[in-house]
């Protein structure tokens, strides 16, 4: 994997790591289902407009990958996004870093099955370090699963699960399409969904802030537009379960923003986590010596 890649893999887990701090204050005043809808809405405008003036009549697809188009918005923006959204609100923050870990499982267990990757003993590595540095800091927050939690806990196993049959499934579409062209897509068929499901809260509450308009605003920039744009472009570099497990730098981040922006108190326990999350990613985004000196094809 080169640098700028791997930059860009870490950008996008930091625009959707800001989510929950920014999604938290834009929710004071619209539902889920609202903040879901202006997600969606201003998402595909903006990535249809960007899409049409960089590649022209290439922004519209052929007619035979639009049901795969639409498969595709269906897992990883219709479902992923409202799953998540109403599985937080009957659950809570420490329960949702812990099953995030299920994602990069999840995902290199479909592409195994799917015969789109294989299992090597280097990425099963790297994969349950990050995944253990993960559940170690919120197994340290109290994280119980079930109980009073249990509907929105199984809401978010379903989350995960749907994103990372997006991640896998997504990757024969990207050679044939161009990236953001893919992206404005799903966003479109998103769109056109979407809203029916949230005719029942309003969309504009008349009791918002400016403050948290400015939350709503900033939640449709960082992990909406650019989040996306950025995910699609390293899905088409590198394995579906190399992505999956940079979603583990999420719950890190988003401790170390807290400790910044929000003055919290760091947790000795963080610095597993970093360990264990940073090691599992070099693990999985550096060859090893038997791929390294594989012969290359001419």
């Amino acid at each position: 994997m080169d640098a700028r890649t791997r930059l860009l893999l870490i950008s996008v887990q930091f625009f959707f790591g800001i989510f929950p701090l920014v999604g938290k204050v834009a929710m004071e005043s619209f539902a889920p289902k609202a903040v879901l809808v202006w997600r969606l809405l201003v998402g595909s405008a903006v990535l249809l407009v960007v899409a049409a003036r960089m590649h022209g009549r290439a922004a519209f697809p052929p007619l035979r990958d639009l049901g795969a188009l639409a498969g595709l918005s269906i897992l990883g923006i219709s479902m992923n996004q409202w799953l998540f959204l109403e599985g937080l609100s009957r659950s809570t923050a420490v329960n949702a870093g812990l099953l995030m870990t299920v994602i990069p499982v999840a995902t290199i267990l479909f592409a195994v099955l799917a015969k789109r990757e294989t299992l090597t003993r280097r990425r099963a590595t790297g994969i349950a370090l990050s995944v253990s540095g993960v559940a170690w800091l919120f197994l340290g927050r109290d994280a119980n699963l079930g109980g009073d939690t249990t509907t929105g806990d199984l809401l978010m196993v379903a989350n995960a699960v749907c994103y990372s049959l997006y991640l896998v499934l997504a990757k024969p579409v990207l050679v044939r399409i161009p990236n953001l062209v893919v992206v404005a897509w799903i966003f479109l068929f998103g769109a056109v969904v979407m809203p029916w499901f949230a005719l029942d809260v309003p969309w504009a509450p008349v009791e918002a802030t400016a403050l948290q308009w400015g939350a709503l605003g900033a939640v449709l920039l960082f992990p909406t537009v650019l989040a996306y744009i950025g995910n699609t472009v390293v899905l088409s570099r590198v394995d579906a379960s190399v992505t999956a497990t940079y979603v583990m730098l999420q719950p890190f981040l988003a401790a170390a923003l807290g400790i910044a922006l929000l003055g919290e108190r760091p947790e000795p326990r963080l610095a597993v986590t970093a360990v264990g999350v940073l090691s599992g990613l070099w693990f999985v985004s550096t060859p090893g010596r038997s791929e390294r000196l594989a012969p290359q094809p001419s």
